[in-house]
């Protein structure tokens, strides 16, 4: 069995999935090896027949890319073969355009210029070729006449046999059209085991690979075993994209055997870029039997993604009451887990006392006492730190007052020289100044000792402030007054010392930073100390 047969098809599917992306550089290859066959027919000092050569090498490679093209090349080819008069280009030309002929649907004239050769008189090489297309040219017929199929079907069948009389039994061609023929006439086992053991001695991804597999794909549908005809059908679907067939088959097929498999999407993906191979091709009869399919496909994928869309939007509309609920169910959870918390450790400290629910009530009066008195503590504390702020505002009004005196003796004394240079020199306030801003920090951070750290913690990571201990910087000192009720950018500048703008850059730069939303920052940094975000 030949390793092929052994692969998944979900792994092919997917790997077919990605040569359909990749779709465009097996094109580019192709368009590099055509215009590689152009540049030689511009080249100078060619013979004639070496003309007909590079056209008939450029028919070969449009054949199953763009059947205009090729048509194109094949007249060019038949006037040079009348303008020679020799009979074998001639009949091989005509060869040729039978094919694209049936390729583009133009059945008419295809059969009569085929009746038109006499087939007697060709060597064997164009006899095999007049018999094949023979067979090819009326099997197509009968898929397009729905009407005469039995008899063209016998017509192709005809021809097969002709062409099977003067093969050489041992070559490939001839095992390959006779599996054919073993499956048209049901013997599926035979056919199939003459095609496996061809597809041993076939390169991978050549263009013989792909018809080889395509071949098995059919077989395995005639004999209704759907998993491995989509393998095949995979198979020889990857080396046409890899080898720029555009008029190919197999990838039509497993698009229809995927719709009836229930695998929607890959069917409409597949049929659509079949469709598109088909008409970049001008196949008219593979376009014909397409669109036929491909409207039950797309409405049955278009159910499919309006039934999806519906479900999603249920499951969405579930999903959000789902979370807004568990998230009510977590915060009312974490919230009683502290305080779970919270009561266990003071109950483990009383837990030996505990005898009698009424104790309990007693403990737990005690407990609020405690916290009553911890509050007033604090409140205390906070009046003490108040009183201390307000005595160094009196001792700088008498440091003021001793400053007014010490500028009157001066004044008074005639020293306008010092006087003056005393009301120039700054030192006096910047000195005070910084005495101010040392003394407010202190002060505040003894109200509240966590100030720096839990302001950190409203900031993103990288972004908190590292000072030294028991001391502020500007940006922290414009919140320390906003903690403190001040929100007056004047008021704060003039504190400060600097600008209202510089302020209010500053204010703007933290809130940038911030972790929490910034509308909402100046209120996270007043919550700072309270007795909630302590206990």
């Amino acid at each position: 069995m030949c390793a092929f047969a052994q692969s998944d098809l979900k792994s092919l599917v997917k790997e077919l999935d990605q040569t359909i992306q990749n779709n465009k550089l097996y094109l580019d290859r192709k368009e590099r090896k055509i215009n590689q066959l152009k540049t030689r027919l511009i080249s100078q000092d060619q013979r004639i027949r070496d003309v007909y050569e590079v056209n008939k090498a450029l028919c070969d490679e449009y054949r199953s890319y763009k059947t205009d093209s090729a048509v194109r090349y094949v007249e060019h080819n038949m006037r040079i073969a009348d303008s020679i008069g020799d009979t074998e280009m001639i009949t091989e030309t005509k060869l040729q355009r039978i094919s694209l002929y049936a390729i583009s649907g133009m059945y008419l004239e295809a059969e009569k210029m085929l009746k038109s050769i006499p087939s007697n008189t060709l060597n064997y090489r164009l006899k095999t070729d007049y018999y094949q297309l023979g067979k090819d040219l009326y099997n197509s017929i009968s898929t397009y006449n729905r009407s005469l199929t039995g008899k063209y079907l016998h017509l192709s069948g005809l021809y097969r046999d002709s062409l099977l009389s003067i093969l050489d039994k041992n070559s490939k061609r001839y095992q390959a059209i006779y599996a054919e023929k073993l499956g048209l006439m049901g013997r599926f086992p035979e056919a199939r085991q003459i095609l496996l053991k061809q597809l041993e001695s076939v390169t991978t991804r050549s263009h013989e690979h792909a018809m080889v597999t395509s071949a098995i794909g059919n077989v395995y549908r005639y004999e209704g075993n759907t998993e491995k005809e989509c393998i095949y059908f995979a198979l020889s679907a990857i080396s046409d994209i890899e080898n720029a067939v555009k008029e190919n088959t197999s990838l039509q097929a497993l698009a229809i055997t995927l719709y009836q498999r229930g695998d929607l999407d890959h069917a409409y993906s597949y049929i659509k870029y079949s469709m598109d191979d088909a008409i970049f091709c001008n196949a008219p009869l593979r376009t014909l039997i397409i669109s036929k399919m491909f409207p039950i496909i797309d409405a049955a994928h278009q159910a499919k993604i309006n039934k999806q869309r519906e479900q999603l939007w249920l499951y969405l509309i579930v999903i959000s009451v789902l979370s807004v609920c568990l998230a009510i169910a977590v915060i009312y959870v974490l919230r009683q887990m502290k305080k779970l918390q919270q009561g266990r450790i003071e109950i483990g400290k009383a837990n030996e006392l505990l005898e009698k629910l009424n104790f309990d009530l007693k403990v737990g009066n005690e407990k609020v006492i405690g916290v009553n008195n911890k509050l007033v503590e604090a409140n205390r504390i906070k009046e003490e730190y108040i009183g201390n702020f307000l005595d160094l505002c009196s001792d700088y009004i008498n440091k003021l007052e001793d400053y007014r005196k010490t500028l009157y003796k001066t004044a008074s004394s005639g020293k306008m020289e010092e006087l003056l240079k005393m009301l120039r020199s700054g030192r006096l306030v910047d000195e005070e100044l910084k005495q101010l801003y040392k003394n407010f920090d202190n002060i505040f951070l003894h109200l509240y000792p966590d100030f720096v750290e839990e302001f950190n913690k409203l900031l993103v990571d990288g972004e908190q402030f590292l000072i030294k201990p028991g001391e502020l910087n500007t940006e922290l000192r414009i919140f320390a007054l906003i903690r403190l009720g001040i929100y007056d950018t004047g008021k704060i500048a003039n504190f400060l010392r600097c600008s209202m703008s510089t302020v209010y850059n500053y204010r703007t730069k933290i809130r940038n930073k911030a972790a929490v939303p910034r509308g909402e920052f100046d209120q996270f940094v007043l919550e700072i100390g309270t007795f909630a975000n302590t206990y």
